[in-house]
């Protein structure tokens, strides 16, 4: 207790005659024995307030994870946070929940959340450059995947119902040179300007397979009957002419 006092006793000196030989470097440090410490200030707010930087350089005694050394430790029964401009409308939060989580957000909403098992949850996202209008993810650049699920409503099995009307080929033929695509099917120059969604180019695809095996059936019916009434005609003209 002895050699912490005269330490102690000895930084008092050191900061007086720093102060006293130049005003320039002094701080305002207050070290008391009870009560809240302040470096860089004489009217701490909190049990330790700091103005100016903090600099660590060594790690606490207790052990890390993964083999991380503990510089800085937060140590709470219940959630705990670092706060950004506590109290005004800049507020920002970084979060550590008693669940494992972590939680990013401002005053209102959690912007971003990673919870223990290393489930990311994000409102937008930007890779590679900035967000697309209406967006909630953009990437710049490719994206690698083994499978991608798509969500998308109002499946064309309709296309086989019976009320269906399935245009004829002439109208479907007549439309394409006058607009050099299928239709409902985009322009080349829209896809290159807004690119396409994926869910909705998938349905319009399966519509016009769909609506192209309609016409296979058809033609397919088409030719059977071909083929009946030919070979009757073979059939008959190959009877025996009875007298």
């Amino acid at each position: 207790m002895k050699v912490s006092l005269n330490k102690f006793l000895m930084v008092l000196f050191l900061g007086a005659v720093i102060n006293y030989l130049n005003p320039a470097f002094a701080q305002s440090n207050v070290f008391p024995t009870n009560g809240n410490v302040g470096i860089g200030t004489s009217a701490p707010a909190a049990k330790l307030q700091v103005n100016g930087g903090i600099s660590v350089n060594g790690y606490n005694p207790t052990g890390g994870v993964n083999n991380f050394r503990n510089a800085i430790q937060l140590i709470s029964a219940h959630h705990a946070a670092i706060i950004y401009n506590p109290g005004q409308e800049t507020q920002l939060m970084m979060g550590f929940h008693s669940n494992g989580s972590i939680y990013w957000g401002d005053n209102s909403k959690y912007t971003m959340t990673l919870s223990k098992a290393g489930q990311l949850g994000i409102t937008a996202l930007a890779v590679g450059g900035g967000l697309k209008s209406g967006s909630r993810m953009s990437v710049n650049g490719k994206i690698a995947a083994k499978e991608v699920e798509v969500t998308v409503n109002n499946w064309p099995d309709y296309v086989f119902r019976k009320d269906y009307e399935l245009k004829p080929l002439s109208q479907v033929e007549k439309y394409i040179k006058e607009n050099g695509h299928l239709p409902e099917i985009p322009k080349a120059e829209e896809v290159e300007a807004d690119g396409l969604s994926l869910g909705e180019m998938d349905k319009l695809l399966l519509k016009k397979i769909e609506e192209l095996t309609l016409h296979l059936i058809e033609k397919d019916r088409q030719v059977a009957d071909l083929e009946r009434r030919m070979q009757a005609m073979e059939n008959d003209k190959n009877k025996p002419i009875s007298d």
